[in-house]
């Protein structure tokens, strides 16, 4: 992803993916009957997650229209132009930097033995 865009560091990542796994966390929990949360709360941050990465997709498409462009037309004036690759190589980092830290905590937690689920209220 692209330096400077907003949202997507390893915060607006972590949401991302937290917002769109949510309504499966829900389903399950419910299923179990131990809801937790109401369906609006859920509706909502999903859908602030999957506009966030339409927006983002937006964005991302007309910065690789924009370096299209400018290949071709470097191309016709006869300049080299490299690839740009700096939008692939920033989201792998930081993938890779979110990865580390949820398995940090995780290890953490199972070394300590602590719970991931809330106790069922009642």
């Amino acid at each position: 992803m692209n330096p400077g865009l907003p949202g997507t560091g390893i915060g607006g990542l972590f949401y991302i993916l937290s917002a769109l796994w949510m309504p499966i966390c829900e389903v399950r929990r419910r299923l179990q009957g131990h809801a937790t949360r109401e369906w609006r709360l859920v509706a909502r941050q999903f859908a602030i997650a999957v506009g966030v990465v339409a927006a983002m997709s937006c964005v991302f498409w007309a910065l690789d229209t924009a370096v299209l462009l400018h290949q071709i037309a470097a191309h016709v004036v006869g300049k080299g132009y490299e690839m740009w690759s700096l939008r692939v190589s920033a989201l792998m980092v930081t993938s890779g930097v979110l990865a580390a830290v949820i398995s940090t905590v995780h290890l953490v937690r199972l070394y300590l033995g602590l719970r991931t689920g809330r106790p069922a209220a009642g």
